[in-house]
């Protein structure tokens, strides 16, 4: 049986099951509870999104999108948007009243193109970023073009294309990372930031800083590499993970309303960061894209690497244990390792801090193999609260 025949039978049987033996674990027979929590699971060559509870685990397989290689997931409006990056669409799914996946109720196709940034302005206007020289304009209800925002005087003369990458919407602005393409994985050598009127659809100015490489990911479709604290919007360089040698990692913020960076404020996370037992100041380093953000902190997985002797050398790297799970104080420059084991690539996207303050993580360890664990931050104790045949991704709040 082929890889992709395998990951089938895995989902159609339900492919996660709940730690411990409490009967709440289980699914009900008329499925009536809510699912709190969109997912995406890899097999390595395929991905499988759907919804689920933490509560009835072992019902996801009972509906899912098969889609590529690398997919985004993003919740809005009651429904959930997937951008199949191998195949160049995004599609809206409807979500019923308890959150299972309904029909495909729109879809957009950009043959070839990867797009996976969503910024919502509302129920009826969105932009649409990705290696596009351009922002689009959508109706996220119908999928269709209403625009464009032409960003190809803002490329370099060595970038394949002017990426419109993370971003934010603050105060009617949105604050998006052009990240200067030069290949699929390496970006341009310093920050950039276009601020753009949400109203007038049109480019405010652009906020540079070479103090870090490119802000923003192509593959964080939840944004999430942008964060709002306290007036700021922290700016995350993970610089091309690697790909481009010589570039600098790390942290820069705008103040709320402003168009240049704080020049008080740059975190150079490999060159500043040491951690006891996990990585030491000089060592290529980068973070994963963060959590939600409460009380000053966001949680992510820190990625060491080369203080564990090991390279990218193919796409099995991703199944290599090198992200360590962090928490992370940005105002204050500090980070804290958590107790658990490293996690792979693959499964160093999904965490989320809930209204109490425990943080959910999805992982793929050596010790603990692909599974949820639920952080508290009170007692720095972690618990596995399920496990999954597949490695887990992202972990989209339905809310």
């Amino acid at each position: 049986m082929n890889k992709k025949l395998l990951a089938l039978s895995f989902v159609a049987a339900g492919i996660l099951a709940a730690c411990g033996n409490d009967s709440s674990s289980s699914a009900s027979d008329d499925d009536d509870y809510k699912r709190e929590f969109a997912t995406s699971i890899s097999t390595g060559e395929t991905m499988f999104i759907g919804t689920m509870s933490l509560d009835h685990t072992d019902d996801l397989g009972k509906d899912f999108i098969e889609v590529g290689t690398r997919a985004g997931v993003v919740y809005y409006d009651k429904s959930l948007f997937i951008a199949d990056l191998d195949v160049g669409s995004i599609a809206r799914y409807s979500l019923d009243e308890n959150n299972k996946i309904g029909k495909k109720t729109a879809e957009l196709v950009l043959a070839g193109v990867w797009a996976n940034h969503i910024y919502f302005v509302n129920e009826e206007k969105a932009y649409l970023g990705g290696m596009l020289d351009s922002l689009l304009i959508i109706n996220p209800k119908t999928m269709k073009r209403t625009g464009a925002i032409d960003l190809s005087k803002y490329k370099n003369k060595d970038a394949l294309v002017v990426s419109p990458g993370t971003g934010v919407i603050v105060d009617g602005r949105l604050y998006v990372g052009l990240l200067q393409n030069v290949s699929d994985y390496a970006t341009g050598d310093r920050a950039e930031v276009a601020i753009i009127d949400v109203k007038k659809d049109k480019v405010i100015d652009v906020a540079t800083d070479d103090r870090v490489a490119a802000v923003g990911s192509l593959d964080d479709s939840q944004n999430q590499a942008f964060v709002v604290n306290d007036g700021y919007i922290y700016c995350y360089s993970n610089a091309s993970w690697g790909y481009a040698p010589g570039q600098n990692d790390g942290v820069l913020r705008i103040k709320v309303g402003e168009t240049k960076f704080d020049k008080d404020y740059v975190w150079n996370i490999t060159k500043d960061v040491a951690i006891d037992g996990v990585t030491k100041k000089g060592n290529f380093k980068y973070l994963s894209p963060f959590s939600n953000i409460k009380d000053g902190v966001v949680y992510t997985f820190l990625n060491v690497m080369v203080d564990l002797q090991q390279v990218w050398t193919d796409m099995d790297s991703y199944h290599n244990n090198t992200n360590k799970p962090v928490q992370v104080n940005l105002a204050k420059k500090k980070i804290k390792a958590l107790p658990m084991d490293y996690s792979s690539s693959w499964a160093s996207y999904g965490k989320y801090i809930e209204n109490d303050g425990k943080v959910l993580f999805a992982v793929s360890t050596e010790k603990d193999g692909n599974a949820y664990f639920r952080y508290d931050p009170k007692k720095d104790e972690a618990k596995k609260i399920a496990k999954a045949e597949q490695i887990p991704m992202w972990l989209v709040p339905l809310k």
